[in-house]
């Protein structure tokens, strides 16, 4: 009788705190127009068979079977197939996923090596799963996930990095601080997003999700609120009360004031003066 016995040397594991969304599988018949667009997840494709190329931003990428492209959210880009040798691909949407590269745009692209063979794997074995929709199918494409995560970054680990994402939590935590604080001055999404140095399309999205309701529309809100006892607790006039509210005007003010509480500043203070 022989045995061989192996112990695992990592003394810490890796929290691997990303989800899978979804995967398709796509080929080429003619019958697609290429577009730039982008998504608020990462998207990890795996080029099956046939060549053609990436556009990711300004890039240009030619792409082959095996090829491994990850693109982070909010990055722009579109798939073209040579018409000769059509592209025939799967791809994957993750959320929670972030690529850490020297680049301006978020992306990085791994050819193929010997280790594709296993990389497609996990693609086919995540389709499989979608498709059947067995028990646990979930808790087994998360992990399929993960060890396709770990394969890719065994190929080239130098040229990017794998890292936790941002916390949306706190980053829309601290937008909705800053807008409490600050709704006195112009805000807009651009310098929210600025602040919290996350991409306003990314802001935008995991606020709404979080408070169900877009960063404007609460500001929109809190500046309401601060005008409504300033009609209630003072003398200043409706153009000083817009003013101090953050309003560009106060035909804006009173414009958005009759939106929200369906009547005018006016009739407000008339109706909730405090003698």
């Amino acid at each position: 009788m022989s045995n061989r016995k192996l112990n695992l040397e990592n003394k810490s594991l890796p929290e691997l705190s990303f989800r899978l969304l979804s995967i398709s599988s796509s080929k080429y018949e003619n019958d697609w127009t290429s577009f730039p667009h982008s998504h608020q997840f990462t998207e990890i494709f795996f080029i099956k068979s046939g060549t053609g190329h990436m556009q990711i931003e300004t890039e240009t990428i030619p792409v082959e079977a095996n090829s491994v492209i990850l693109i982070g959210a909010q990055v722009l880009h579109t798939e073209f197939s040579n018409s000769s040798d059509p592209l025939d691909y799967f791809v994957l949407g993750v959320e929670g996923l972030k690529i850490s590269t020297d680049r301006s745009a978020e992306y990085s692209v791994v050819s193929s090596s010997v280790n594709s063979p296993a990389i497609r794997l996990c693609f086919e074995s995540i389709l499989r799963e979608m498709h059947s929709r067995q028990a646990c199918y979930a808790e087994i494409c998360q992990h399929y996930l993960a060890i396709l995560i770990l394969l890719i970054y065994r190929k080239d680990p130098v040229s990017y990095e794998l890292v936790e994402p941002l916390n949306s939590s706190r980053e829309c935590h601290k937008a909705r601080r800053y807008i409490e604080e600050n709704y006195r001055d112009k805000i807009t999404l651009s310098s929210l997003a600025d602040n919290c140095n996350i991409t306003k399309y990314y802001l935008s999205h995991q606020f709404t999700q979080l408070y169900g309701k877009s960063p404007i529309a609460y500001l929109t809100e809190v500046r309401i609120s601060a005008a409504k006892d300033l009609l209630t607790t003072t003398s200043h006039s409706i153009e000083e009360i817009a003013s101090i509210t953050g309003f560009s005007s106060s035909s804006y003010f009173s414009q958005t004031f009759q939106k929200v509480c369906h009547i005018s500043p006016q009739q407000y203070r008339k109706v909730h003066v405090v003698l």
